[in-house]
């Protein structure tokens, strides 16, 4: 489960460089950097997720 939270987390990673980029041109494309913030919020949701079931797991 560790090296999935990992994948997810470099991902996200990914993605905010993305929309670094995206918003760092002259004229940003609006539906390019509403469509990675959407997947952003996904990845945090889903580490968010994989975070709290690691807390609830027994060990």
């Amino acid at each position: 489960m560790d090296q999935f939270l990992k994948s997810i987390r470099s991902r996200k990673t990914i993605i905010e460089t993305r929309i670094a980029e995206e918003q760092a041109r002259p004229a940003p494309d609006r539906f390019r950097l509403w469509t990675l913030k959407k997947l952003r919020l996904q990845f945090l949701e889903q580490i968010a997720f994989v975070e709290r079931t690691n807390r609830l797991l027994p060990t």
